[in-house]
């Protein structure tokens, strides 16, 4: 494989195992248990889910590589994309600071938001979500604010996302069904704290913009000497969907999903075990960063050149929450390798059993599921991006 760069430089159906005499093998099979108002999934390694397809070509393709500013359905970089109950398609684009609606047929319908600092605009427009109402939601990071409209595009309010003491940089993970917001902030290191890893806060957010009990606090990155993250290195990951908060560290194959009192509902294990890294992966990792920092001088180099690695690979990627309440787990393809090949997901029920396994375009990036289509973002050699949905064999 080809190292690319390090990343710390500059980001209810039950799947069974058939034995080859056509019987199942218990060791083979998922295991859920109930224990104190938890429900706990496991999954051995010797189980795989169903083959899943998207189904070939596309069924609906929004956007153009080329055509004049005022084109709707030519985007300056597709931040998300989402599937609206009514059948539409929103597609926020982060350069223009814009919500474009299209319909099931990838008609334009109307465009609302639009940069700058004001009521309904955006600094960084970066995720969208549909909430009860026919309410879509926007968050602005950079804003710092997260933004209501109605379904017709008209603005309806806005709030600015409440900080947590303690913490910085708070980051949207999602939604709740209640419409609540689901953040997650750096933990901040106390003074005098020399701190080996990273911990991140996470906290709801009521729907009038009131910061709830916070869940807890997890580990994010180890960090090397140089307090950067380690290359290689397993890190925290978050989802929200349904009623339940999920968190894993992908270190290890356990997702736990938490209710907003912060108490733990649903657990999600699967026997995986963890790839060494190479000595020769760790050589060929540091020759490409020694070569993106020619020419480039300062502490801020020296810095990136100490950068210390992992000793194994994470065990997973993102994951997200589709409308059943699957979880939608990504393998770990790797931060630093240039061709990955193409997304590899495992999919587990609303129970946690694994039951699917679907692997997607290596340049389509998986922004929102239904019961039967992905839909997402394909972005062209060119950095070009459009907004395609394929129908989902399961």
């Amino acid at each position: 494989m080809t190292v690319k760069t390090l990343r710390p430089l500059v980001l209810a159906a039950t799947a069974v195992v058939a034995a080859s005499c056509g019987s199942p093998d218990s060791a083979s099979l998922p295991i859920v248990r109930d224990s104190a108002d938890v429900r706990i999934a496991e999954n051995p390694a010797g189980m795989s889910g169903d083959d899943w397809e998207l189904r070939l070509p596309p069924q609906l393709v929004i956007g153009r590589a080329e055509g004049t500013d005022d084109v709707p359905d030519l985007f300056g970089g597709i931040s998300h994309a989402i599937r609206l109950s009514s059948g539409d398609v929103a597609v926020a684009d982060g350069m223009a600071g814009e919500i474009r609606v299209f319909d099931g047929d990838g008609e334009h319908l109307r465009t609302f938001g639009g940069r700058g600092q004001g009521p309904g605009e955006f600094s960084t427009l970066w995720r969208i979500a549909e909430l009860p109402g026919d309410t879509i939601v926007a968050a602005d990071p950079l804003g710092g604010r997260i933004s209501y409209f109605a379904s017709s595009g008209a603005f309806v309010r806005s709030f600015p996302i409440p900080p947590l003491p303690g913490a910085s940089g708070p980051a949207v993970v999602g939604w709740l069904d209640d419409g609540a917001l689901v953040v997650n902030a750096l933990v901040l290191p106390v003074s005098g704290d020399a701190r080996d890893r990273s911990t991140r806060s996470l906290y709801p957010v009521d729907r009038n913009g009131e910061a709830l009990s916070a869940l807890g606090e997890f580990l994010d990155q180890r960090l090397g000497s140089n307090g950067l993250g380690l290359a290689f290195g397993a890190q925290a990951h978050f989802a929200a969907g349904g009623d339940l908060v999920w968190y894993g560290h992908s270190s290890r194959f356990e997702l736990v999903g938490r209710d907003l009192t912060g108490s733990v509902r649903r657990i999600v294990r699967r026997d995986r075990v963890p790839r060494a890294v190479t000595e020769a992966e760790i050589e060929e990792a540091r020759a490409a960063a020694e070569k993106s920092l020619r020419g480039i001088p300062g502490t801020a180099a020296d810095r990136i050149r100490a950068t210390e690695f992992a000793s194994s690979y994470p065990v997973h990627g993102r994951f997200l929450v589709d409308e059943l309440g699957n979880l939608w787990v990504e393998r770990y393809r790797g931060d630093l390798i240039v061709d990955s090949g193409s997304p590899e997901w495992d999919i587990f029920d609303s129970e946690g059993r694994l039951t699917g396994a679907l692997t997607t375009p290596g340049d389509f990036r998986v922004t929102d599921v239904d019961a039967g289509s992905v839909l997402g973002v394909h972005v062209n050699s060119l950095g070009v991006g459009t907004v395609r949905m394929y129908r989902l064999d399961r």
